[in-house]
């Protein structure tokens, strides 16, 4: 199954173990932190527990620069919770991040449209993303209506963990079509 795509910019790969050093980075910069609705202040270890966990998504991809090969951020697909809590096997959770030095540039929905079109052909039959993204999060709302995303609910405050403050979020909803060959 394919899982690597080159754009006129990037190039989309799964993500490795050895992409530890550019994703701790990039979850340390206070601004994506911020965007993502994460502490900045991430222990080492759970920052690889983290990547741990995401290199188990259905779809876990690293952005990296085409010409020089840094990693610039990532692009999860988590398989969605249905109303039961199973997992649906036609749904996805997408998250992503970008390093940003790469923000206002147009990369990420370039990035973001190379791993919709390996999601269609690696599913060859309709699917569902879901995304959420902070109300004041501007950048990451527009790359999604972008891309197509349709807004589902715009506010609602997802439950909170550990005590913090619930962050108003926006639920948007794009629908994949298979892919015809």
């Amino acid at each position: 199954m394919e899982r690597i795509l080159e754009t006129a910019r990037v190039r989309l790969r799964p993500l490795t173990e050895s992409d530890l050093p550019g994703y701790q980075r990039l979850l340390t910069i206070p601004a994506v932190a911020a965007a993502n609705g994460s502490p900045a202040d991430v222990s080492p270890a759970q920052i690889k527990r983290w990547l741990a966990a995401d290199r188990q998504s259905p779809f876990a991809f690293t952005i990296e620069d085409k010409s020089t090969q840094r990693f610039m951020g990532t692009i999860l697909f988590y398989q969605h919770q249905t109303d039961t809590g199973a997992p649906s096997d036609d749904a996805y959770d997408l998250g992503y991040f970008l390093d940003p030095v790469d923000w206002g540039r147009g990369l990420m929905p370039e990035a973001l449209a190379g791993s919709l079109l390996l999601v269609q052909r690696a599913k060859q039959r309709p699917q569902t993303v879901w995304a959420t993204c902070l109300v004041t999060n501007h950048r990451s709302q527009r790359v999604l209506e972008k891309l197509g995303f349709t807004v589902v609910l715009p506010h609602f405050e997802a439950p909170t963990i550990g005590g913090q403050a619930a962050t108003p979020e926006r639920l948007y909803r794009l629908d994949l079509l298979a892919e015809k060959n």
